[in-house]
């Protein structure tokens, strides 16, 4: 499989750069498009500023690749490459490992080279055909299913939920998956989506309704995933001249050992541009299962690993964020999230300079508050810095 695995990113590789050629020339359709960006990103964690530093590296490449065979017909490839070396891969044995552990039916992550504090991985989270005929819609293959209406938490978001603290992945995570969708209306459509497992107890399948109405896009789903059986719905309209959004889901385990088979996972946010170009958002999450007492934070979800259940291990969250764009180049963003509990607080602040149309600089905080053994104070400080050059 592994060496199936790189021959095929060779070939994408090479049809990328193949089609840059039959785009460049301007004589032929536009059977390819590609694009993607590399980029170089710093992490510095730390517990006291004034003791050790612990450094890791990041040089993040992505490829998004397009073939369209017929009006009809379009395959698509998105690929990342990530060479990461530092003080995190020395530290922990499982590192390396966990890169390859993919998360989808089909193993599309290997590392081509490792060492001590090294590794290359490649990992492939897109790639499907779709087909689009009047109303009708099909997508096999991995794809992102996103049916979240909030930005922050998402318990909608049944295939592929995603961790607000991996901020580095912008394109989230995919699911291989058996997707159709019946467009019913010019606001409104039906979803039906089959995920792949090894076992009934791993896969999905559920069903989606989105419409219209009063001005708000309303959906309500349903099915069954990965052993639990679950109900939702969701909403996103204006509010006052700023948007209002919320989502519910609620779980029925099919685990007989389990104690409390009952999850209810409820979000609401608003969020509002003032005429200064001032954003602002406010969300809260609520979490039926979530302690109310001895927190602790789940540090898998920093890189990544989540699911519509486990968005956060509290009763609640408190999420608030303020963005300013002090000049056309120069963009400001503060975030933080309290538990009301514990008292435990994450605070993150980051700064956008765009030195070209295409080359953007990033200066990011990840800062972890409270006291020992509640949610967030038992977690290191982040501080990192990323080139973005986008192609």
């Amino acid at each position: 499989m592994k060496h199936f695995l790189k021959s095929f990113f060779i070939l994408i590789c090479f049809i990328g750069l193949f089609s840059s050629e039959i785009n460049g020339q301007g004589y032929k359709p536009k059977k390819f498009t590609y694009d993607g960006y590399l980029k170089f990103l710093q992490t510095v964690a730390y517990d006291d500023f004034q003791e050790t530093w612990l450094i890791d590296n990041l040089i993040h490449n992505r490829f998004n690749l397009r073939y369209y065979p017929g009006d009809d017909w379009k395959i698509v490839a998105g690929i990342r490459n990530r060479f990461i070396y530092g003080d995190f891969i020395k530290l922990s044995s499982d590192y390396i490992d966990n890169l390859t552990n993919d998360p989808g039916f089909f193993d599309l992550s290997f590392n081509w080279i490792e060492g001590g504090s090294y590794v290359l991985n490649t990992t492939i989270d897109r790639l499907y055909i779709n087909y689009q005929k009047n109303n009708f819609e099909a997508t096999v293959g991995r794809q992102r299913i996103n049916w979240g209406k909030n930005l922050i938490w998402n318990p909608n978001d049944l295939f592929n939920a995603y961790s607000y603290f991996d901020f580095d992945y912008e394109e989230r995570p995919g699911s291989d998956a058996v997707r159709t969708k019946y467009y019913t209306g010019y606001t409104s459509h039906a979803e039906l989506v089959y995920q792949l497992a090894d076992s009934v107890e791993a896969m999905a399948f559920s069903g989606l309704y989105e419409f219209n109405k009063w001005q708000y896009d309303f959906q309500f789903l349903g099915g069954y995933v990965r052993n639990d059986w679950v109900i939702g719905s969701g909403w996103s309209g204006n509010l006052g001249g700023g948007a209002f959004r919320g989502e519910v889901s609620y779980f029925y385990s099919n685990d007989d050992t389990v104690t409390n088979r009952h999850q209810v996972v409820f979000s609401i946010s608003g969020d509002y541009t003032f005429k200064n170009q001032l954003y602002s958002q406010l969300s809260i999450i609520f979490n039926s299962q979530g302690n109310t007492e001895d927190i602790r934070f789940n540090e898998e979800v920093l890189l990544g690993g989540t699911t519509a259940q486990s968005l956060t291990p509290s009763r609640a969250e408190i999420f608030g964020q303020i963005t300013y764009p002090f000049t056309p180049l120069f963009n400001g963003n503060f975030a933080a999230i309290v538990n009301p509990f514990d008292g435990s607080l994450f605070f993150g602040p980051g700064f956008t300079f765009s030195l070209k149309d295409n080359l953007e600089l990033l200066l990011f905080a990840q800062f972890f508050l409270g006291d020992e053994n509640t949610q967030y104070g038992d977690l290191p400080n982040l501080l990192y810095w990323r080139f973005r050059w986008s192609f």
